[in-house]
């Protein structure tokens, strides 16, 4: 397929070289030539002009029906990709929230008391959920957890789990049911297991509302595709379920009542079991509602749903069609005017050629934001016109390149600058597992935060937190550390890895260093903000661990696994309030000399046959 679409793109450029091979020539002897053969020659440069002009303007033709029909195909698909980030964005803000809740149901070190107001706390700050259902290992529902406004009172959970859903949630650590009909949008039920250890225990679920959904789908069908009830247009966008209901339309009532809409449009021999391909993606011409119309399905990455984003097809290819009578129409005009201006045109053809040669320069110099406009009436003038019509796509590219650098600056946010790197580069294996190697792990945990929320609102104790984590992942990538993950309200940070660092050991302290340095001005700030301080402790530990990827297929994270993490976050643990302990691996890793060590001797901890060497650092 590509080696044809190279031919036909070649065979235009051969015809349009031999067509600027043969003007010179003739022009050169329209100029030479004598006022007795001045009547022949401009008959010989009208029909020698004339074909030129036909033949670029069916290349022409060509040329943009395809980029017309590759531009259509490519914004359907960003569109749509555009929505499917959303759903899954809002499916997995869910999931988190359910993540998180079930974290505190099961932190055993958390008072009876305090669980419940901390559950209902989780689910009024995530805007995913407005309750949180509690279920058996059975799959009974026990209690709910409500988000404290009316909406949220009065959406109950189905009082029994599946097999299906709990097995999957067990496995996979969430699973989906089936959309099911809401007051402003159908709901989907999202259930996560409950963890100690590697024993499930229970389960949380919660019917989730697709409400942001449907009003993103509202919104890009009116902003992106210019859809409304006065536009005769079938609808632009739809997300169908694994039953091929509708859960997301232009139409809210269709949305809430799951229409099915199988075998229409693009579904037309689309079963329901195709969308579980989560990499399923086409497009095509299709009729719905009575309209011809190019849609584009895609599938989901983490559930059975897909969506559709379909353009009626005169629409669509507009743009074709007008080219199409423009170019018709500069044909039919150039063969009426050849005759009365073959004579004149070698004068004036100099001057397009020089405005398109420079303009071709500009392009070349990648100063897309020139444009060059010709008053010809002819091929010169249609070519000025495409001409600046790739120099503004190519200010679109350069702009898209701007965005993809942008989002790949986001990204590092998440993950790594050096896993970014090699993700980008297609360099990083992401399969699961890792390999072993030294490293130095540090825990930053917050003393007696229970107290500190208790005395804050839960977008007051977000936005501290947000502010505390902040400053402290600053300080571990000035280090040169990577930020493994935020477990509640601790850090835990990594030396070593994904890059290998001769002195990790010695980074490590110097990052617990500057976080107690940095304490003592953040809390001035908080203790006039907030009316409350900080306290934290830290552990650090040297030692072998496996590093690499660990989670599903589907959903992994870079991390660090062993016994020096463990012993890490045991040191962080016995820290009193403002203390750096350190193992004596570490101590032993970094010139002795930078640092201020008191030795505190050997301390048992839980979990291991040998004790530990501790020893504090000064600051």
């Amino acid at each position: 397929m590509t080696e044809a679409k190279n031919a036909n793109s070649a065979e235009p450029k051969a015809e349009d070289a031999n067509a600027k091979a043969n003007r010179p020539s003739v022009n050169t002897q329209v100029r030479r030539a004598s006022i007795p053969f001045r009547a022949k020659l401009t008959v010989i440069g009208a029909l020698l002009a004339v074909v030129p002009i036909a033949v670029v303007g069916y290349a022409l033709l060509d040329v943009n029906k395809h980029a017309v029909t590759t531009m259509s195909k490519e914004f359907r698909l960003a569109v749509a990709n555009d929505l499917a980030r959303t759903i899954e964005g809002e499916l997995q803000e869910g999931q988190d929230g359910l993540d998180a809740v079930g974290k505190i149901l099961t932190n055993a070190d958390i008072a009876a008391d305090s669980t419940e107001q901390l559950a209902n706390s989780l689910v009024g700050s995530n805007e995913a959920l407005d309750h949180v259902g509690v279920y058996g290992l059975d799959g009974h529902l026990i209690d709910v957890f409500r988000e404290a406004v009316a909406a949220g009172a009065r959406i109950r959970p189905p009082e029994q789990l599946s097999d299906r859903l709990r097995e999957e949630a067990s496995r996979e650590n969430v699973a989906t049911g089936d959309a099911v009909p809401g007051a402003a949008a159908p709901r989907v039920l999202l259930i996560a297991p409950l963890r100690v250890g590697d024993d499930v225990s229970g389960f949380v679920g919660s019917l989730v509302s697709l409400e942001d959904v449907q009003l993103r789908v509202e919104r890009l069908s009116e902003d992106r595709f210019g859809a409304s009830e006065t536009v005769d247009w079938p609808p632009p966008l739809m997300v169908v379920d694994n039953r091929l209901r509708i859960v997301a339309h232009p139409d809210p009532e269709l949305a809430g009542a799951l229409t099915s809409t199988s075998g229409q449009g693009i579904l037309e021999g689309v079963d329901a079991g195709a969308l579980a391909n989560r990499s399923l993606q086409t497009s095509g011409e299709a009729i719905y509602d009575g309209q011809e119309v190019v849609g584009t399905l895609i599938t989901l990455q983490t559930l059975p749903w897909g969506v559709i984003a379909q353009i009626p097809r005169r629409h669509a290819y507009a743009s074709f069609y007008t080219m199409r009578n423009i170019v018709i129409a500069t044909i039919i005009v150039a063969i009426l005017l050849a005759l009365l201006v073959a004579f004149l045109a070698a004068k004036q053809i100099t001057r397009p050629i020089q405005e398109l040669s420079s303009f071709a320069n500009d392009l070349a110099a990648r100063r897309f934001d020139r444009r060059v406009t010709l008053t010809t009436r002819d091929e010169f003038g249609v070519l000025s016109d495409v001409m600046s019509a790739a120099a503004a796509d190519l200010q679109a590219s350069e702009e898209r390149i701007a965005a993809e650098v942008a989002i790949r600056s986001d990204l590092g946010r998440y993950l790594p600058a050096d896993l970014v790197d090699k993700v980008v580069k297609r360099e990083q294996d992401m399969g699961l597992g890792g390999a072993r190697r030294e490293i130095s792990v540090l825990f930053a945990d917050v003393v007696a935060f229970t107290p500190i929320s208790d005395k804050l609102s839960a977008e007051e104790v977000v936005s501290l937190l947000n502010e505390f984590f902040t400053i402290l992942t600053e300080i571990v990538f000035r280090h040169g550390g990577t930020i493994d993950k935020f477990i509640g309200d601790c850090v835990m940070a990594i030396f070593g890895a994904p890059t290998p660092l001769e002195d990790h050991a010695e980074r490590a302290l110097l990052a617990a260093d500057d976080m107690m340095r940095w304490l003592e001005a953040g809390n001035l700030g908080w203790k006039e903000k907030y009316g409350v301080t900080i306290e934290i402790a830290i552990g650090v530990n040297t030692g072998d661990a496996v590093v690499g990827n660990v989670g599903s297929e589907t959903r992994m994270e870079y991390t660090a696994i062993g016994d020096t993490v463990n012993v890490a976050a045991r040191l962080e643990s016995i820290a009193r309030p403002s203390q750096i302990l350190a193992s004596k691996a570490v101590v032993e890793s970094v010139d002795a000399s930078r640092f201020d060590f008191v030795e505190l001797g050997p301390r048992q901890m839980s979990g291991r046959a040998e004790p530990v060497h501790i020893f504090e650092v000064r600051v």
